[in-house]
């Protein structure tokens, strides 16, 4: 009967498995041995005897049941596992290839099943696959080696195999019958120091002589006291290492879903690091154009600035005393500031503009050109077949985007963000009349108002003060008019940067973002699941520590 202490962990060790069988599924980790595990928790004490093949396993058994129950021999003899328990009569009853259900009229097999395996570092590696399989069911683990070739190093290899499952052991050093008195302490301080080094404790040990016990020397073959540490194990500790087995096989399957997690983080980190090379190279070239821009922003703008040069010098020449006839001719007058002011700066604008527009349409090509340099210089992309699917599906997207790519095409829709951000302007005409008309004629608009300054004084008589006055006024009007052409040419230049760098940010993130989003999902979710069997590894040994 269990006590209520026991009971809840019980509970806890149940919920537990369960948590990590959902958990295990989800990461793709094989969960046969946690099923069983959890299966086995109502099933009977587990006892599996394992070792070498000529350890003595068989014989060993029939010593501890009292009979020749088990084949017995000097090369392999067990090739099924033999799981032996309580039965009114001697029973074999098949179970499958592997197993066969072996029934003793034994009372030690109404407390526990002992399971006979096949031996280890035998010439046939399908009896230790066998060996290693059923592992993980043990509740306890006999572990059995011969005193005249005491813990081998291939036995050592297979204990530090149990101890990866977390299986309580009790050591066994068979045929001590063929040691001397004193030969018989250094094998067992050998022994000591090999499992302690293996398994960082040294388990029970018991030397016996299995031969001797069949010979009906019980008190000199030691295996009275072995049985009788067994029904111990049973009396005190069997619910405790019944909870505990299963908790090893939880805390083992998640130990071996970290490499495989690990691996899968490096690889898709590696993949990643392109896409974080082209988000890098996205935000340089957004940099770049921002600050390369300004300067083809100045020679456009530098050709208002020459108009406004041209007219404060033509305003000095033309509005003086000595050419007071001249200034009574307005219509000439107003030709002379179109002609030697005006005329030509209107396509020097425009033409400066356009190449503006030009210029960004170009480096727009230069980053789809710099995105496949990159790609193809990327360490996992110089050899085909170490590039991932995502990679491939960047590259194949950029090469289509560069081969699509028409920089003229390209400039045209520039052209028309420039008429849209002159909506509502001075310049608003240009979608009709185009840039070039549409400056020449605000510049005409500017001619006739800085004229009309001196419309009023043109019949009367000017006074020496009156004139210079009219032309300081016509010279700041000058500045403010093409301060104001100059301003609004200059913030739709800059909208129209900005519309195309939001345009060709959306259209390159386009090209890599969906396949990165993948392979940050794919990272997340590697980092989640190996959080995941690290909690539960974990988990699993806080709770085995507190069945101790």
């Amino acid at each position: 009967m269990l006590d209520s202490k026991t009971m809840a962990l019980a509970q806890d060790v149940r919920a537990l498995l369960t948590k990590g069988l959902d958990a295990l599924a989800r990461v793709g980790i094989e969960t046969e041995p946690l099923k069983q595990a959890l299966l086995d928790l109502d099933g009977p004490f587990l006892l599996v005897v394992v070792g070498e093949f000529n350890s003595g396993k068989s014989s060993l058994l029939n010593a501890l049941l009292g009979g020749d129950f088990l084949k017995e021999g000097v090369t392999p003899t067990t090739d099924r596992i033999n799981l032996i328990g309580y039965g009114p009569e001697p029973k074999l009853q098949p179970q499958s290839p592997e197993l066969v259900l072996i029934e003793l009229p034994h009372p030690l097999l109404k407390e526990v099943r002992l399971v006979d395996t096949p031996g280890t570092n035998a010439i046939l590696q399908h009896h230790q696959v066998l060996t290693q399989k059923f592992l993980p069911r043990a509740d306890l683990i006999l572990f059995v080696t011969s005193a005249d070739r005491p813990f081998t190093q291939s036995e050592a290899n297979f204990l530090s195999f149990i101890r990866a499952w977390g299986k309580k052991v009790v050591l066994v050093i068979n045929k001590m019958d063929l040691l001397s008195e004193a030969e018989l302490p250094q094998v067992l301080e050998f022994v000591r120091k090999g499992v302690d080094q293996t398994l960082g404790h040294i388990p029970p040990i018991f030397a016996v002589s299995a031969r001797r016990a069949r010979q009906g020397q019980a008190a000199t073959s030691h295996i009275p006291e072995l049985e009788a540490h067994i029904y111990q194990v049973l009396t005190h500790q069997a619910a405790q290492l019944k909870l505990g087995a299963p908790l090893g096989v939880l805390a083992r399957l998640a130990e071996e879903a970290r490499p495989a997690l690990e691996t899968r983080i490096k690889e898709t980190e590696k993949q990643l690091a392109t896409c974080h090379e082209l988000d890098g190279l996205l935000q340089r070239h957004e940099e770049r154009t921002r600050r390369d821009f300004s300067g083809q922003v100045a020679l456009a703008l530098q050709a208002i600035d020459e108009v406004r040069v041209r007219g404060e010098r033509w305003l000095d020449e033309k509005v003086r005393f000595s050419r007071f006839l001249e200034l009574m001719q307005s219509n000439k007058l107003k030709q002379s500031f179109i002609d030697d002011v005006v005329k030509g700066a209107n396509q020097e604008i425009e033409r400066r503009v356009l190449e503006a527009m030009n210029w960004l349409a170009k480096r727009d090509r230069e980053l789809l050109e710099d995105a496949l340099s990159l790609l193809r210089e990327a360490p996992g992309l110089r050899r085909t077949e170490q590039v991932g699917p995502e990679e491939r599906t960047i590259a194949g997207n950029l090469e289509e985007a560069l081969r699509s790519f028409d920089a003229e095409a390209e400039a045209i829709q520039l052209r028309d963000f420039i008429q849209e951000s002159l909506r509502g302007t001075a310049l608003a005409e240009v979608g009709v009349m185009g840039l070039g008309l549409t400056i020449l004629l605000v510049a005409q608009k500017i001619a006739f108002d800085i004229l009309g300054i001196f419309a009023t004084v043109f019949g009367a008589i000017l006074a020496t003060s009156i004139l210079p006055r009219r032309k300081e006024v016509a010279k700041t009007r000058l500045r403010e008019r093409l301060a104001e052409l100059k301003s609004t040419l200059e913030r739709a230049l800059h909208e129209t940067l900005n519309t195309e760098i939001e345009r060709t940010h959306q259209r390159f993130n386009s090209l890599y973002r969906t396949p990165c989003t993948r392979l940050e999902n794919t990272r997340n979710a590697a980092l989640a699941h190996l959080q995941l069997v690290e909690d539960l590894r974990r988990e699993a040994l806080e709770l085995r520590n507190r069945l101790d």
